[in-house]
Order: structure tokens, then sequence, then C-alpha cells
């Protein structure tokens, strides 16, 4: 039987994590300004987190998120695998829509300063991306890997852990002058708010087959 219950009591130190971060990234924003922000931050280049960022931020998404999905297929219900599988579908396809529909001229902070002839630290050897800086896809997916590992658990302890990922991944996208602070909260929204959508709709569904194991099913079949 799966559970009805309220998703922030479930997951309510991820909660407490996003809205702290998200509220820093926009207060922070607005009173250095978009552009300023960043270079600030820009002064605190340090080649040990160049190389950690650099594997960092990619395993924490695109790598954790495989992992993660085959792990909830192996050893999860059909519920919890369609929380991960379902809300980083649709949210990407609305994380690319914005980007090539409304943003696609928009320049991410590695091209923008240096067109600008703005001096900005950047990664040795970590390819400039030019435009499409909003949302930032990363953050979305951290958001949702995040989400999902919380509900895992009733581990306080360890739910506050998980929910770290997502401030770390945006932090890394920062870092790398791969987006602005602002696209990190774009990003993190659409998955934050997706995620609750799919969570909810997923649980109307009152179906004994769906919280059964996915392989031990295959198994029998």
């Amino acid at each position: 039987m799966h559970q009805q219950k309220d998703l922030f009591l479930r997951i309510w130190p991820f909660f407490v994590v996003f809205f702290i971060y998200n509220f820093a990234a926009v207060a922070l924003t607005q009173y250095f300004g978009r552009d300023e922000l960043h270079l600030y931050f820009n002064q605190f280049s340090n080649p040990y987190f160049d190389k950690f960022f650099v594997y960092y931020t990619d395993f924490g998404t695109l790598y954790l998120f495989f992992i993660l999905l085959g792990y909830l297929f192996w050893t999860n219900t059909r519920r919890m695998f369609l929380y991960l599988f379902t809300a980083e579908t649709a949210a990407s396809l609305i994380s690319v829509f914005f980007k090539n529909v409304y943003f696609s001229e928009t320049l991410r902070p590695g091209y923008y300063f240096t067109h600008k002839n703005i001096n900005i630290i950047l990664v040795k050897n970590y390819a400039i991306q030019m435009a499409a800086t909003f949302p930032s896809g990363h953050s979305l997916t951290a958001t949702i890997i995040a989400m999902t590992l919380c509900l895992l658990t009733k581990n306080r302890w360890l739910q506050l852990f998980f929910a770290l990922l997502f401030p770390s991944i945006a932090i890394s996208r920062i870092y790398l002058s791969r987006h602005f602070a602002i696209d990190t909260v774009g990003g993190s929204m659409i998955g934050f708010f997706i995620f609750i959508f799919t969570y909810y709709i997923i649980n109307t569904i009152k179906n004994n087959k769906i919280d059964e194991k996915i392989i031990r099913n295959r198994t029998i079949k």
C-alpha cells in the first residue's frame, strides 16, 4: 500500500534546504545584480574546486539519474520508478522548450563576460557554452533526484544529506560559469513543481500492481 502522506511531511528537510538556497540566490541577485554577483563569486576560483566540480556536476545529475533509475527498477516499486522517470521527462521537455523558444539568445556567463571583454576566471580546458542559459537543466535534474532520494528514507538526517545535492549542483553550475545564480533558481523551480505535480497525480492511481516490484512481476511472467 503506497503512502498518501503529504509530501511536505514526508521530506520536509528537502523543502527547508530548497527554499533557503533559492531565497538566498534571489536575494543576492537582487542586491548585487546578476552580473556583479557572478563576478563576485568567480573570485573564489581554486584548482582543487576546478577538478572537483568538472566531474561532480555531471556525476551528480546525469550519471546519478541513471544509477538511481536502475536502482529503483531493480529494487523498488513502479510508483517510485514513475516519480523519478515521469518528473524528469516532463520537466526536461519544459526546460528545453524555454531554452529554445524564449532564451535561445540569452548568453551563458562564460561566453557573456568573455564577449564583453570582462575578465573572468574560467576552468582550464573546460568548454565554454554560448547560449540558452535559462533555466539550468542540471539544477532541475538535481532537484528531482534529491526529492526522489528523500522519499526512499524516513531518516531526517539522511534526507538532509540527500537534499544538499541540489544546492551543491547549483553551485557547481555557477562555479563553472555555465549558469548565473538566477538560472539555477529557474531550473530548480521547474523540477520542484513538476515533481510535486507528478507525485500527487501518480498517487491518485489506486492499483496494487503499481506498488509491486517491477522485476518480481517480470520474473513471475
